[in-house]
This record gives C-alpha cells, sequence and structure tokens, in this order.
C-alpha cells in the first residue's frame, strides 16, 4: 500500500494591513519631527544668528527627512486602506492563496502562464527596494501576481520557477505536437519547427536558446558552425520563459545530434 506524499512548502507570505497602517503613522510622525526641527532652526536662527551655512545645511537636511518620510506615510497609509490581509503558501503540488475571507487553491497543473516580471535592489540578501511582481495566470482566467509586498521577489522566483516550467514546457509541447504554434511575446512564436524572432524564422537545427540573468538571449548558428546573437528579449516581457527553455532543451538536442555528440566526446 503506497502512501502519498505530504506536500512540501517552498515559500510563504503574509500581507497585513495593520501592518502598514503602523508604519504610516510613525512615518507620519517622523516628518512631523522634521517640519518641527526645521521650523525650530529657522526661529533659533532668526534670534541667535546662526551661522548662514549652518542654517542651509540643517534647513536642507530637514526638508530632506520631511520629504522621504511624507512619501513613506502617504504611501503605507494608502497601501493599508487599500490592501487586504492575504496568506500565501506555496507548495511543490500547488498554492492556497487566501485575500481576506476568499481562499483560492490551485495545483500547478492549473497554471497556464508563469511570467517573471519583478526586480530590485538588494544588499546581500536583504532586498532594499523592489519593482514589478511576478504574474501567474491560472487556465480559468483568474490572476495571482507576488509583489515586493510579499516579500524577496528572487526567493519567490528561485522557489517556484521549476514548477511553472515542468507545467507549462509539457503544455507548450503538447501544443506543438499537435501543430499549432505558441506565441510567448509579440515578436517570439514557437512553431513545430522552430521558433519565429520577430519576422525571421529560425530552424530548431540552427538555433540556440539562453537565459541569463533577466534577459532570454536567441543565437543562430553561422556559416562557421559558431552562435550569433540575433535577438534579447527582457524576461518580465516574456510569458513562460522557463517552459521554452525546456522545451528548446530537448528538442535541439534532436535536431543538434552532432553538436551535443562532439560536446560530450570532448569531455
Amino acid at each position: 500500500m503506497s502512501v502519498l506524499r505530504k506536500p512540501q512548502l517552498v515559500f510563504e507570505a503574509a500581507v497585513r494591513r495593520k501592518r502598514y497602517i503602523r508604519r504610516g503613522l510613525w512615518s507620519l510622525l517622523a516628518a512631523v519631527a522634521a517640519l518641527a526641527a526645521v521650523l525650530a532652526l529657522d526661529y533659533s536662527a532668526g534670534r541667535a544668528g546662526l551661522d548662514a551655512r549652518l542654517l542651509v545645511v540643517g534647513t536642507a537636511a530637514g526638508l530632506v527627512a520631511l520629504l522621504w518620510f511624507g512619501v513613506r506615510a502617504v504611501t503605507n497609509l494608502w497601501r493599508g486602506l487599500r490592501r487586504r490581509d492575504e496568506d500565501l503558501r506555496f507548495f511543490d503540488k500547488g498554492f492556497v492563496w487566501t485575500r481576506g475571507k476568499e481562499q483560492y487553491k490551485y495545483g500547478w497543473s492549473q497554471l497556464a502562464t508563469y511570467r517573471e516580471g519583478g526586480g530590485g535592489l538588494y544588499l546581500g540578501q536583504r532586498p532594499v527596494v523592489q519593482w514589478g511582481g511576478h504574474t501567474l495566470r491560472m487556465l480559468d482566467g483568474r490572476v495571482f501576481r507576488v509583489t515586493g509586498a510579499h516579500g524577496d521577489l528572487r526567493a519567490f522566483a528561485q522557489a517556484t520557477r521549476r514548477y511553472a516550467a515542468r507545467v507549462t514546457g509539457t503544455r507548450m509541447a503538447q501544443t506543438l505536437r499537435e501543430e499549432q504554434p505558441v506565441r510567448l511575446h509579440p515578436r517570439l512564436t514557437v512553431w513545430p519547427g522552430g521558433v519565429e524572432v520577430g519576422k525571421v524564422e529560425i530552424p530548431w537545427s540552427e538555433i540556440e536558446v539562453r537565459r541569463r540573468n533577466s534577459r532570454l538571449i536567441i543565437l543562430r548558428k553561422t556559416g562557421t558552425g559558431k552562435f550569433r546573437r540575433i535577438r534579447q528579449y527582457n524576461v518580465s516581457r516574456v510569458d513562460n520563459v522557463g517552459g521554452l527553455l525546456e522545451v528548446a532543451t530537448s528538442t535541439i538536442r534532436n535536431y543538434q545530434r552532432e553538436r551535443f555528440e562532439k560536446r560530450q566526446t570532448a569531455s
């Protein structure tokens, strides 16, 4: 008798409205303190005759602090008023997403498209600022978007990328076997016989597909047997990059056997 393996948790996050409201109130308090400091400095300068350079530096620092904390106060209070509490739990079998009193459960097999559209600046393992988000569109049309509010976008992508790639790659391969094209970008379409890049059709026997950080790179074999870059795309603008790489890797091996046999012999 076989025992079903329990789903393994790979990523989780929680968003709480009260956290944003609390941050907004603290930032508002800091902004008021900065404004008070600027006014106090100006008042003291008029009575005590402070050095003009000291007054300019102090006022500039106070205004910068006022602007910084003011923006943070408005941003956090706005988010606190607009957002609902959320809980995200992603597993190797699928995910559960709770928004307020609504809960959505999906298996990875129900994923239609996945796009890594998030980026950021990081200090070591800690995000300093993040933008965009990773978008999951399901077969029923429902869309989920993981943003910086849900935590480290790099960590989410690393934790879930292979599951999304596996299911989208399998579906893409099935579509190609049915002699149907798969459009991933307005200027990137995968056909049973190759890939259409812009208006150029490149057969599987002449193409190489690579991902380098946030770039998807398409290369074509030249007359000398070397590969030359034809075009590159920002990953944030292309659907199912992981699925494409899985399909391309297996298909190119079938169409370029000599190339891979030479590589194995050389190693």
